[in-house]
């Protein structure tokens, strides 16, 4: 059977039939100098024969030394490059009067060497024959190749990053770079046919392994270069096709170093802060370096006087305050303790508002006071833009303090202690847990991390990571989000530091959100009968607070009166401001308040006779 594209034969890299003519060719030359010139003519021919004949299968001439079939099949091209430099060493010998057979077979190897680049020529063996894949010009970075199976890899080393769950059946490539890395009792991993090993045995001998993690993110027509025996580097660099000073593919221009952000369509996901970014920023960082001690201070104190380990961090303005009070309220109704809770309002509205629900705060004017205390109305507006600080701001100054946290948004509920489950000594170990946002956008590469519920294990680098995460507000700007500026660093950091991320991919029960409650209708419907493992619920993937407020409504999970909705502590109770828990009993449902508002988003009853908000949308029920 006729080796694969591209193989060749290791068999046939033994038989070296021009040995015999160019041992021919300098005995030639030592009995008499005049006939060198035609022994070489005649000598091409028959190693030109001889290869044609090893290719026939014949045996028994066998050199490691001189020119091979390849360089013997050039001095009979067309071009005869080769042949005229062959003739021009023999020429330049006889001139001489000097004939070593050593000195001129070297002097071969090495114009063979300098013309061709490559073998393509199968050469014979004395003994037997054995395909191989890879060329001899390729074993300076890759000496075999085994198959793993992705799912077994990706579950035997914990890659971090969430799997996709619909690979079965589908492989992973592992290139070795040198024959000791091979597995123990693989003699051959350069045949045609790829081993397919266990990821244990395939890994058991590598001291390093180093993972790159590839798709095609759209039908574009992508390849994958691996270039060895150059300096290393730890980053992807990407090209395409396009118009140097315009943005988008287009097949017709040479490859660009394009930046990972660029979509095929054109749509820059990646830009540069603009100046006006970088000076907003620059104001707020310089306003908290200013006061970084003193903050820094005052919140040891606090969190000192909570008697906790692990902080449980919220941040949250006036206009979303219901969220935050429905969080107490849901949770309390559940018979939590929330003494982990520390809350970061940004105005004193919500201050007054949270220490109402029982709730620790630490209110710093001096620093929040550039944040709007509107809602936000859409992702990544102006106010969006303006709470994002915050999110980054109170994580840093946490963790900055050696404590362990979990961060999380307002509009979550819990059905669980989530502290119970990041605290079980059976986690695996890792530095930052997140849940799994769902989303497959590149710009959320490679982590698709949720910004809005993880947790933080106090290290170094975690706090390396939150000071840079701190110090990049400029890019908050521009991009509209800090999520992802912080997978961003995320990947950066996991290369650079050795940071450990940890995604709690979206396929697990325990940490359902947006992605579920618009899409999984399975899942959701397992919720609203209690029958899932959910330990929380995060109303992500949701455009404003008010369809929270309503989906919350229609999942039984709103336990907020209507009365208190958008007020100020004052408009609720006459207690006064800063009474601790003054407003749970004006404000809380013991049961939850079940509204219906759509019938094709998930509710604990049916809401057939509701409209409909998405287009063409379906009943739940």
């Amino acid at each position: 059977m006729a080796p694969p594209l591209g193989a060749t034969t290791k068999s046939a890299r033994r038989f070296n039939p021009s040995t015999l003519v160019f041992i021919g060719a300098c005995s030639s030359i030592l009995s008499f100098y005049g006939g060198v010139y035609t022994g070489i003519k005649v000598g091409s021919a028959q190693c030109s024969d001889s290869v044609e004949a090893a290719g026939r299968g014949l045996k028994g001439v066998k050199s490691d030394r001189g020119c091979t079939p390849e360089c013997l099949a050039e001095i009979r091209s067309k071009d005869g490059d080769l042949q005229r430099n062959v003739e021009a060493l023999a020429r330049e010998k006889v001139n001489e009067g000097k004939s070593v057979l050593d000195r001129i077979m070297n002097k071969l190897d090495e114009l063979c060497k300098a013309h061709l680049s490559k073998e393509t020529i199968p050469k014979c063996d004395s003994n037997n024959e054995e395909t191989t894949l890879l060329p001899r010009s390729l074993t300076h970075f890759a000496t075999g190749l085994v198959r793993v199976a992705k799912d077994d890899l990706m579950s035997t080393i914990d890659f971090g990053v969430p799997p996709n769950p619909d690979t079965k059946g589908l492989d992973a490539l592992i290139v070795y770079n040198v024959k000791d890395a091979l597995p123990s009792g693989i003699s051959n991993a350069n045949s045609p046919e790829i081993p397919l090993l266990t990821a244990t045995n395939a890994t058991e001998n590598c001291d390093t392994l180093n993972v790159v993690l590839t798709n095609n993110p759209g039908p574009t027509r992508q390849c994958l270069a691996l270039v060895g025996s150059q300096y290393q580097s730890y980053h992807v660099q990407r090209y395409m096709r396009r118009d140097k000073h315009h943005s988008g593919l287009n097949s017709k221009f040479p490859l660009e170093l394009t930046s990972r952000g660029l979509t095929r369509n054109g749509k820059v996901e990646f830009p540069p802060p603009s100046p006006t970014d970088v000076l907003d920023h620059q104001e707020s960082l310089r306003t908290y370096l200013n006061n970084a001690d003193g903050i820094r201070k005052k919140l040891k104190e606090t969190i000192d006087g909570m008697g906790v380990k692990t902080v449980v961090v919220l941040t949250c303005n006036h206009g979303q305050s219901e969220l935050l009070m429905n969080f107490v309220c849901s949770s309390r109704s559940r018979g939590f303790d929330l003494k982990n809770v520390l809350v970061f309002p940004t105005d004193i509205e919500t201050k007054e508002l949270a220490e109402g629900m029982g709730l620790t705060t630490f209110y710093e004017e001096t620093i929040m006071a550039s944040i709007p205390k509107g809602e936000a109305k859409f992702y990544g507006d102006i106010i969006f833009r303006k709470v994002m600080f915050a999110k980054v701001l109170c994580v840093q100054l946490v963790n900055e303090l050696s404590h362990d946290l979990l961060f999380m948004d307002v509009d979550i509920v819990w059905y669980k202690d989530p502290l119970l489950y990041f605290e079980n000594k059976t986690l695996p170990d890792f530095d930052i847990y997140f849940q799994d946002d769902g989303s497959r956008q590149e710009r959320y590469a490679p982590y698709s991390a949720n910004s809005g519920f993880y947790y933080v294990r106090q290290n170094e680098r975690t706090k390396h990571l939150f000071r840079h995460l701190l110090y990049s507000g400029d890019l908050i700007n521009a991009w509209y989000s800090h999520q992802q500026v912080l997978i961003a660093l995320l990947a950066e950091y996991n290369s650079l530091l050795g940071l450990s991320v940890k995604i709690l991919a979206k396929e697990m029960e325990e940490f359902p959100g947006g992605v579920q409650y618009h899409r999984k209708n399975e899942a959701m419907k397992k919720i609203m009968r209690r029958d899932s493992n959910a330990i929380i619920f995060h109303m992500s993937w949701t455009t404003n607070k008010d369809n929270k407020l309503k989906f919350f409504q229609q999942m039984g999970e709103w336990h907020v009166q209507d009365k208190c909705i958008g007020k100020r502590f004052d408009e609720i109770t006459n207690e006064p401001v800063g009474t601790k828990g003054a407003l749970i009993q004006p404000c809380c449902s013991a049961e939850p308040i079940i509204k219906c508002h759509y019938k094709d988003k998930p509710s604990i009853i049916p809401c057939k006779d509701s409209p409909s908000i998405d287009r063409n949308g379906e009943s739940f029920w």
